[in-house]
């Protein structure tokens, strides 16, 4: 349901290690759990799970949400990679399951440069192509805009792959902003979505914690909804530096 597909709002052969800008950011092993709001109301519980392998990863998503009597289940797994020639991290595949609310089961498979993909829902095939952009699913966007913020840039967008189309997101830095986090006050940079007017999507990164999302809200009408972290742990190689 929306919950999930808003706020996940973070496999091609091997290229060098070295070819993927700040690897450092890219190779620990990365577990991170979110509450989830309705009008302010508590109503369930995301997490991903990052697991790197080189230049490369697998996220997997777990949540759930209880909101007006009905009961939604959300399970997500998602293959990346760093793109040379796109300087990008692009989507090699993804699998997704969700029951109660807005239920379907979705697998998408992307050709190796990304911007070729064949989404299948609920049995029906569709196949999409972009001369330009590769198309990423929600987690690939998430790690590459999280690249972009790291290396200092402030405007950036991308073609995301849903499992029924494919859309153009624009956004800006807005500023940073401190905010109060189970981590103590903490520094943040403000993300907004830009070039809409039916809706506003705004997301919080902290640099002190990984340049990990830290809350995201998102409003359309009569949808309120947000999302805070609870838990963030990693796992790094021993011969990595603490800030991995």
């Amino acid at each position: 349901m929306r919950f999930f597909i808003v706020f996940i709002l973070i496999i091609t052969p091997f290229y060098s290690a070295q070819a993927m800008p700040l690897p450092e950011f890219h190779q620990c092993n990365k577990t991170l759990t979110y509450q989830l709001y309705f009008s302010g109301l508590k109503v369930g519980t995301l997490s991903r799970h990052v697991h790197w392998r080189g230049n490369q990863a697998k996220v997997y998503a777990y949540g759930n949400a209880d909101v007006l009597v009905t009961s939604s289940k959300y399970k997500n797994q998602s293959e990346m990679t760093w793109s040379e020639a796109h300087q990008s991290f692009i989507t090699k595949s993804f699998e997704q399951n969700i029951s109660g609310l807005l239920s379907r089961k979705a697998t998408g498979i992307f050709s190796a440069n990304g911007q070729q993909s064949t989404i299948t829902k609920n049995g029906e095939t569709t196949e999409y192509d972009d001369p330009e952009f590769p198309l990423l699913d929600g987690d690939t966007l998430g790690a590459q805009l999280r690249l972009l913020l790291i290396q200092g840039k402030t405007k950036f967008d991308f073609k995301m792959q849903s499992t029924s189309k494919v859309s153009h997101y624009f956004f800006e830095v807005l500023g940073t902003e401190k905010l109060a986090t189970r981590y103590g006050e903490v520094e943040t940079i403000k993300v907004r979505q830009a070039e809409v007017d039916d809706r506003q999507i705004d997301m919080w990164f902290a640099p002190s914690l990984d340049y990990q999302l830290i809350k995201a809200k998102y409003k359309r009408n009569i949808l309120n909804l947000e999302a805070e972290i609870l838990s963030m742990k990693k796992e790094c190689p021993p011969t990595l530096s603490a800030k991995n």
